[in-house]
């Protein structure tokens, strides 16, 4: 029911959305989550506004999520990365972040995020002919404006660049301009801390302090290793489906495809190397490739019944994992 409500082309179905994600977080409310240190500026501005009180936060990761859903589903419908518009992306997207989350959600890479999709977007809409620097330079700057809520998020200019060579004939121009709409994006935000005295500035020991709460959650548990199983099943048909797909797509279709590779490869290398340096990554990092990537195997089933038991037993879990085994 709820695969088969979502793979349709009805845009009312976004208004579950909402309800979907309130019933997987609302168990968040009663856990504490402390105020963090060390940010970036704007994670940071937001830190202060929030205050001390632990249900801001949570409140502020609900509203995130169900906008990364909406526009995580514009973002595939309005670039045609799948055969056929859905809004699936809209039901998997809370299911994997709950179930791939730890307490609490909120987390500068959850609020950076919808950037880098607008930034993506901008980058992916381009055609191999026209002019582009524009839009290449609104795009890196977008990305150095995710930077300063997460500093991770400028290793995505290389997906800028990635999605660029698949695109467009060489022009060198076009790899140096979103360079530089990043780089004055960290200029601005330089001078204005120099100006207001908050210097020195080291972005980089931003990476080190790490939100554990906010960490994909990866010790063994009965719900956890359940959502795993499910979610692996669910993988391996989609990238079958996936590159089915890629095979039979225009050139174009395969340019964005192979733009939303570099992508997932690009969130791939950011986990791993934080899970290293930091003992786990922000689940969003995973939740939003993961959810595209999943939403193939769930458009054209061939058993329509096992789609939808899939996603149910993700649901479950994820809701077991909210509400029971934290």
């Amino acid at each position: 029911m709820l695969a088969g409500l979502f793979r349709s082309n009805q845009p009312a179905v976004l208004f579950v959305a909402p309800l979907l994600v309130v019933f997987l977080l609302l168990p968040t409310f009663s856990e504490p989550a402390a105020p963090q240190q060390g940010l970036m500026p704007l994670s940071a501005l937001v830190e202060h506004l929030l205050g001390s009180a632990s249900w801001p936060r949570h409140l502020l990761a609900i509203l995130l999520v169900v906008a990364l859903a909406v526009q995580l589903t514009s973002v595939v419908n309005g670039l045609e990365l799948m055969d056929r518009r859905n809004h699936l992306v809209a039901l998997l997207f809370p299911v994997l972040l709950a179930g791939l989350g730890g307490v609490s959600l909120y987390a500068p890479a959850l609020l950076g995020m919808p950037l880098v999709l607008f930034a993506l977007r901008r980058a992916w809409s381009i055609s191999n002919t026209g002019g582009v620097l524009g839009v290449l330079f609104d795009s890196g700057f977008l990305l150095g404006i995710a930077s300063l809520c997460y500093l991770p998020y400028a290793f995505v200019l290389v997906v800028v660049w990635a999605s660029v060579s698949v695109i467009r004939p060489f022009a060198w121009r076009e790899y140096i301009l979103p360079t530089l709409g990043l780089a004055l994006v960290f200029y601005l935000a330089w001078a204005m801390l120099n100006l207001m005295d908050r210097t020195p500035w080291q972005p980089l020991l931003t990476i080190t302090r790490f939100n554990a709460t906010a960490a994909t959650m990866l010790h063994p548990t009965a719900a956890r290793v359940g959502f795993w199983s499910i979610m692996g099943l669910v993988l391996l048909v989609a990238i079958m489906a996936f590159f089915t797909g890629y095979g039979r797509s225009v050139m174009r279709g395969k340019n964005l495809r192979s733009s939303f590779l570099a992508f997932t490869t690009a969130l791939g290398v950011l986990a791993l190397l934080l899970g290293f340096l930091n003992g786990g990554f922000p689940p969003v990092l995973a939740a939003i490739p993961l959810a595209v990537l999943c939403s193939y195997a769930l458009l054209n089933p061939k058993r329509s019944w096992l789609a939808e038991a899939s996603v149910v037993f993700m649901a479950g879990f994820a809701l077991w994992l909210r509400w029971g085994s934290q």
